[in-house]
């Protein structure tokens, strides 16, 4: 499974469970370009363990924030570093 909402036990982080929904947005997100996608694959596995937490704007964009306070917003065509 690739997204879950359980704690994960090897690192004590929540992990924040996501819906079916927000996984076709990101799909339909990067469907057209194979690089992109295969960065989201990295940043859904992240999130999945649990080491961040996404949001997925109306507008289509996607807010990562890291546990480690990062925070990014993948853009159509840009990822922007906000923190």
């Amino acid at each position: 499974m690739l997204f879950r909402g359980d704690i994960d036990a090897e690192n004590g982080r929540h992990a924040r469970a996501e819906t079916e929904e927000a996984f076709d947005a990101i799909a339909a997100f990067a469907a057209s370009d194979p690089d992109k996608a295969l960065v989201l694959c990295y940043v859904a596995r992240l999130v999945a363990d649990g080491f961040a937490v996404w949001d997925i704007f109306e507008n289509g964009e996607i807010e990562v924030r890291f546990n480690s306070g990062e925070m990014f917003i993948f853009a159509e065509t840009t990822v922007l570093r906000l923190a």
